[in-house]
């Protein structure tokens, strides 16, 4: 008995070793960095890790490696990993040991604008807008670009002023997978101007559903008349005690959300930009 505590007690201190000699990195790639089977670019490639992610570092590996980024080299080695769903190799030139803020990147001619703690569904953390007048930035699931601090950085401008609205829709769901009619109807707020905190930092608005109630203008008789559209007069019946558009199974949600950023320079001309944030519909 004696014997097998001993063991039990060993098995539970490595155990313990083990976890404390994990170390967490966050991956600071800002296309995100490959997970591979192997300690060699030549490895299976088991997932993309996302930008500012939390890993798991097991252990060195000694396998050196210099990759050429935008002409400058980048040198380390590589490390095996866990993450929630695998354990393989990546290289450690783009891991950090402090934790990344999930900041985008806007560049302007003579203005960056950051939009901090953001989590997207894509990798692209830089637009760049120089020579564009808009760019869409893919939000996360459960993600919003509500109430995030937006930060001016290198402002060469007169005057800088931000706007935001949003569009919703109207959507309804029938027990048919065949007659689902989604985004049916659009509404747009007007342009609001954001809360500004300090003289190079913005915050963006956030929306109740008190807002809603300002520029919804959808009669129940107009929403029948696009189910039967859509799905029948049968399906009416799912109608019978609806008394407003957001009764079930009819939903109101928020689609997409606008940033607009006017510009004035020294010589007082105006420039316009469009920042398009598009929301999953599962968020």
């Amino acid at each position: 008995m004696n014997n097998l505590k001993q063991i039990l007690a060993i098995v539970m201190l490595l155990s313990v070793t083990a976890v404390t000699a994990q170390q967490t990195a966050y991956v600071a790639a800002e296309s995100g960095l490959s997970l591979r089977d192997q300690p060699d670019v030549n490895g299976k490639m088991l997932s993309k890790l996302a930008y500012g992610q939390a890993i798991g570092v097991l252990e060195k590996t000694n396998n050196k490696l210099v990759v050429l980024d935008g002409g400058k080299k980048v040198s380390g080695e590589w490390v095996k990993v866990k993450t929630r769903n695998h354990i393989g190799y990546v290289f450690n030139g783009y891991l950090s040991s402090t934790k990344i803020a999930k900041t985008i990147r806007l560049d302007l001619d003579k203005l960056n604008i950051e939009i901090k703690k953001l989590a997207t569904s894509d990798y692209k953390r830089t637009h760049n807008l120089k020579q564009q007048d808009s760019t869409t930035i893919n939000v996360d699931i459960g993600a919003s670009p509500e109430r995030k601090q937006i930060v001016l950085v290198d402002n060469d401008y007169k005057h800088v002023s931000i706007f935001q609205r949003y569009e919703n829709s109207i959507s309804f769901m029938s027990a048919d997978a065949q007659c689902d009619a989604q985004d049916w109807k659009h509404f747009d707020l007007e342009w609001k101007p954001l809360k500004q905190i300090t003289a190079n930092t913005f915050e963006t608005l956030a929306y109740t559903e008190n807002d809603w109630k300002h520029f919804i203008d959808t009669s129940i008789e107009d929403l029948k008349a696009e189910v039967i559209d859509q799905c029948g007069e049968d399906w009416l019946n799912y109608f019978k005690t609806i008394k407003k558009v957001k009764n079930h199974p009819v939903s109101v949600a928020t689609n997409r959300v606008f940033l607009k950023v006017i510009l004035t320079d020294f010589e007082d001309n105006i420039t316009e930009k469009i920042i398009e944030f598009k929301i999953p519909k599962d968020s």
